[in-house]
């Protein structure tokens, strides 16, 4: 049952004809991200001995070639991660593959490979499958209701709702539960983002890093206020001590919240004001959607509300085009909330007023713009990036509050750009910021990238047999345009080591660490691109020990692209990784097909 020297172990089947020619194989793989230690095995026709069900069929369970690929690889089960679930832990694939009921071991040996091919061949699965894990058990998450308090702080700190939610399955069976931040005032999310068939294991799983996501859901119609002066002082909190009142009555709210579900269908208990509000979920109108029996009362730390006026440009017509003014939203807001937190019990507030008297006046960039827009540098006040050396992190190390993307550089840096015509650059900026978050909210993670170092991806793609193409630009041409890119832009993409070795044209990601987290998080899509296209070429079946060859040196590549990337500022240098250890560089654009 086991590929060795990535050649499948049995006979390699082609079903169907035509556009129609499907491969019969299925390819399984674990990898250690400590290690860069990886072990396969490839499923084809005659290369595993299935097993009965009562129902009378037969079918191959997947769990124990799992466990065995995991001891190979020296991966502890509870850390495997499917990549496309990168945020779930533990989340294995379906429990295996069942063979057609023509299949029995009786009949003639064709017959049951043939039949063999027709399961392998199911294209609602995919034909790789890699999990991937580490060497060492997570630590224990801890008690349900500390782990509660501490997101209590949280919400508290981020003045934030935090939202127990619980709502029948989506299977059909039992209830689900949820647990996430949101802003006071937004709806009810029309599906749950989680399935989880209790609140002690909703805790457990849901780290704060996972509950913010709730933050990102679109919500146009949040309303927007600054936040009171009280709001605004900094009040540390305890995070994660046994103390905080949040984590008391566990038991207690998840009773009431199981009852009340029962009674309307669905429930949430809401933290605010540093206390549990409680209220029943209900069908809505329309189908699938459900709102609340009532709502809690408003949030102490809301203050005035954030002036707004109609889009001048666009509110009074019928179908317009998207206004660059107010961003489609048909209003626009002079003023937005910021929120920089690491999560971990720092978090800095800021209202941004266009009309500040304690702020300097912005400053004008000089430079000749064809377009005749002006550009302008707004004061420390206004640049989320000054806040980054207080929390111990580079600005480009500043995320999305879900910690997806490094936030904008003209936000970073504080960079107002005018169109020709002209306009006042606070207010210009804060119109953009107030239509691009809901709320007119900036919620700002300061925490560093998660996921692995460059050294272990690249150890992960290698071991893969895969190659690992890292493109840069150096922007130092465009120093006194801010405006423009500055210091450098950078991808990491994982290519088939046989494709020919080309530039990126358009890397995007702002630092190294944010390119590398980026290709980590998505390195589902591209390992499904390394497959073959040809039913006819087998799936290779990676193995590797952690002691085979000698490691790419990253800080000895990164440091050559770089120096080559100065010498031609503007345009983007490559170096590829080979599974190998070498690496080749190029400044070669694709090729037009």
């Amino acid at each position: 049952m086991t590929g060795t020297n990535k050649v499948p172990a049995g006979s390699l089947h082609v079903v169907g004809v035509g556009v129609e020619r499907r491969r019969a194989q299925r390819v399984f793989t674990v990898a250690n991200l400590d290690t860069g230690q990886v072990a396969s095995t490839s499923l084809v026709p005659g290369s595993f001995t299935p097993l009965p069900t009562p129902g009378g069929t037969w079918w191959l369970p997947y769990a124990p070639i799992v466990t065995d690929l995991a001891q190979r690889a020296g991966v502890a089960a509870a850390t495997l991660r499917d990549p496309d679930f990168p945020d779930e832990p533990g989340r294995l694939p379906s429990s295996g593959l069942t063979l057609p009921r023509q299949w029995q071991p009786g009949i003639p040996e064709r017959d049951r490979l043939r039949w063999e091919a027709v399961a392998l061949t199911n294209r609602l699965v995919t034909p790789w499958l890699v999990l991937i894990g580490r060497s060492s058990e997570p630590p224990p998450p801890g008690d349900p209701g500390r782990l509660l308090g501490r997101l209590c702080a949280l919400a508290d700190q981020m003045h934030v709702d935090l939202v127990l939610e619980v709502r029948p399955s989506s299977i059909g069976r039992g209830l689900s539960w949820d647990v996430r931040f949101e802003h006071a005032g937004g709806a009810v999310p029309d599906y749950q983002h989680r399935w989880i068939g209790d609140l002690p294991a909703a805790l457990a799983t849901i780290p704060a890093e996972r509950a913010v996501t709730g933050l990102t859901v679109a919500n146009p119609l949040l309303p927007a206020h600054y936040l009171t002066d009280e709001a605004l002082a900094a009040h540390p909190v305890p995070v994660g001590l046994d103390g905080h009142p949040g984590g008391h009555n566990l038991d207690q709210v998840e009773r009431r919240m199981t009852s009340d579900a029962g009674q309307h269908g669905g429930a949430q208990a809401i933290w605010r004001n540093r206390h549990w509000w409680h209220t029943s979920l209900r069908p809505d109108d329309t189908p699938g959607k459900f709102v609340r029996g009532w709502e809690p009362p408003a949030p102490k730390h809301r203050g005035e509300p954030i002036p707004a006026h109609p889009c001048t440009r666009c509110a009074d017509r019928a179908d317009p085009p998207f206004c660059l003014d107010c961003y489609g939203t048909r209003r626009v807001r002079r003023g937005a909330v910021l929120t920089v937190t690491d999560l971990r019990g720092r978090t800095v507030h800021r209202n941004w007023r266009p009309d500040d008297t304690d702020q300097p006046p912005p400053t004008l960039a000089p430079a000749d713009r064809p377009s005749g827009s002006t550009v302008w540098q707004l004061p420390e006040h206004y640049q989320i990036g000054a806040l980054a050396a207080g929390f111990g992190v580079q600005p480009t190390d500043l995320t999305d509050i879900d910690g997806e993307h490094v936030i904008d550089q003209h936000l970073r840096n504080g960079v107002s750009e005018i169109p020709h015509g002209g306009g006042d650059p606070v207010a210009a900026y804060l119109a953009e910021v107030g239509a691009t978050h809901d709320g007119a909210r900036v919620m700002v993670l300061a925490n560093g990238w998660p996921g692995p170092t460059l050294d272990e991806l690249a150890a992960l793609v290698r071991g893969l047999g895969l190659a690992l193409d890292i493109t840069t630009i150096d922007h130092r041409n465009t120093i006194g345009r801010p405006e423009l890119s500055q210091g450098h832009s950078w991808s990491v993409r994982v290519v088939n080591p046989t494709t020919p070795l080309a530039v990126d044209p358009v890397p995007t990601s702002a630092a190294l660490p944010e390119a590398v987290a980026l290709c980590h998080r998505y390195l589902h899509g591209a390992l499904r691109a390394t497959i073959p296209t040809d039913p006819a070429t087998p799936i290779p079946v990676p193995q590797h020990t952690a002691a085979a060859g000698t490691p790419t040196d990253t800080t000895t590549c990164i440091t050559q692209i770089r120096r080559q990337a100065a010498t031609q500022p503007g345009q983007p240098v490559t170096v590829r990784l080979h599974p190998d250890g070498t690496h080749t560089r190029t400044t070669e654009h694709p090729r037009k097909s």
